[in-house]
């Protein structure tokens, strides 16, 4: 079985990888949210590691966000050594020469960041359900070197409570949301990807789906969407994540900010409908992935988009819908170029 909490980055020169453990919440009312990222980097041919943290505020109601980022780079040597003891994300305690300081238990997050936006802190309590999310069908997909990015759910619905801080935003109180771990050789050509842990009037919901584009030898090739979606309804899980017809299932939209897709299994019909609706109505943040072939990409992302789900049985009667305006939308467009070579860009 994979271990969704094993760190990925090994001490191994040269070879080019990312790693991204992250924690995202909403408030209950919808108003707020928060997204805190843990993350590493080591460029192709480097033996340096680059450790990242980044605590992005959304604030629905003023439709303001706030990031601060902080980087810095370990040798090799340091690395390996802590690398011998870093086996497992649940158990960090870390403290940069650069103010920057990371607790991540079973039950608590914390930390404090100083860099590109400020100054942020969190205090969180956390809660886990224990409900986890493996996104590939196959277990090779995570033990080869195909496909570049892996993808995992460490924890679908996550109970938060406490504080949280980046530059001219502030929250406090409780927050819902869930706990992902991706990792791998190079970002994605192109996607869209969305998770809903909260719906309308139900409990237990959870939503995780994508559609990606992916570029081969080299980049001289890319593939048509390859799509992917999972639903777990609070009592069972409806996965639509056959290999064989990741490439068939239908894409209807792909932008900035909206995605909708409809995927098929051997029993039901998914139909996604995401609006992220624009910056000027909803606060989105674009920040800057490095790559670990040096390359940069920019990704929006909100945490306030609409969701429509319409799952379908085969006979096209309709079993069930949900819907939220709680649910992330990240994209990734490869027409978008970073405008500056800060980490936060625009929306």
């Amino acid at each position: 079985m994979l271990d969704a909490t094993a760190v990925r980055m090994r001490a191994e020169p040269g070879r080019g990888l990312y790693e991204s453990f992250y924690f995202r919440g909403t408030s209950p009312d919808g108003n707020h949210a928060f997204w805190l990222k843990h993350n590493m980097l080591r460029y192709r041919g480097s033996g340096e590691v680059w450790l990242e943290g980044a605590l992005v505020l959304f604030d629905r109601a003023a439709n303001k966000t706030a990031a601060v980022y902080s980087h810095e780079a370990m040798g090799a040597d340091r690395f390996a050594r802590m690398a011998e003891q870093a086996t497992d994300w649940d158990h960090v305690a870390l403290q940069m020469p650069n103010g920057t300081s990371v607790q991540i238990g079973r039950n608590l997050l914390g930390g404090e960041l100083a860099g590109e936006g400020g100054h942020a802190r969190w205090d969180l309590q956390v809660k886990r359900s224990g409900l986890a999310l493996v996104h590939y069908p196959h277990g090779w997909m995570y033990r080869l070197p195909w496909p570049d990015n892996k993808v995992v759910t460490r924890d679908c619905h996550v109970d938060f409570h406490g504080s949280v801080w980046a530059g001219n935003l502030a929250f406090s109180g409780a927050f819902h949301g869930m706990n992902g771990h991706n990792w791998g050789t190079g970002h994605t050509h192109a996607y869209a990807y969305a998770n809903c842990a909260e719906f309308d009037g139900r409990e237990g919901v959870y939503f995780d789906g994508f559609s990606s584009r992916v570029a081969l030898a080299g980049g001289r090739f890319v593939t048509p969407f390859l799509s992917m979606a999972y639903l777990h309804t609070g009592s069972r899980w409806h996965r639509f994540n056959r290999l064989r017809r990741a490439a068939a299932h239908t894409v209807t939209r792909f932008d900035d900010y909206g995605w909708r897709a409809e995927l098929t299994n051997h029993t039901h019909r998914l139909v996604v409908d995401i609006d992220g609706a624009t910056p000027a109505v909803l606060p989105w943040i674009a920040l800057h992935y490095g790559h670990p072939d040096r390359k940069r990409s920019v990704v929006k992302n909100t945490k306030f988009a609409s969701l429509r789900l319409r799952l379908l049985r085969q006979d096209g009667s309709l079993e069930d819908e949900f819907s939220s305006e709680v649910c992330e939308l990240e994209t990734l467009l490869p027409g978008n170029r970073p405008a500056n070579e800060g980490f936060v860009g625009t929306a």
